[in-house]
């Protein structure tokens, strides 16, 4: 009888470990600096590079490390208001608005730190 009860529990406790899974429904998370390099290199590097029209000044974008440097201040001249004064925070791109899912994203990916390998 003994015997029994641990093959039993032996049973039960295989059927459970070989049936476990990963849960496929769990989310992963988000990368947003992906898309924030996008962003930048369809709407910032005609000015904010090494070779566009202000020659990146003050600020260039040419790399990762420089766009992961400036991420505060990406995220100011996207979302934040713009403030008055030469040195207040301008609105960019100056010749339009981007989408309010690119200001999300940039605001996101902010909020993770912003960093390369978010």
């Amino acid at each position: 009888m003994k015997n029994c009860v641990i093959n039993a529990v032996l049973l039960v406790g295989i059927t459970l470990i070989f049936s476990c899974k990963k849960d496929e429904s769990a989310p992963t998370p988000e990368k947003y600096f992906p898309t924030v390099k996008t962003i930048i290199e369809s709407n910032c590097l005609s000015c904010h590079s090494s070779t566009g029209s202000w020659e990146g000044r003050p600020i260039a974008f040419d790399t990762d490390a420089e766009i992961t440097a400036g991420y505060a201040a990406i995220k100011a001249a996207v979302a934040d208001p713009a403030s008055p004064g030469p040195f207040g925070n301008k609105r960019m791109p100056p010749a339009a608005t981007l989408s309010a899912s690119d200001i999300d994203s940039i605001v996101k990916w902010f909020d993770k730190g912003g960093k390369a390998t978010d």
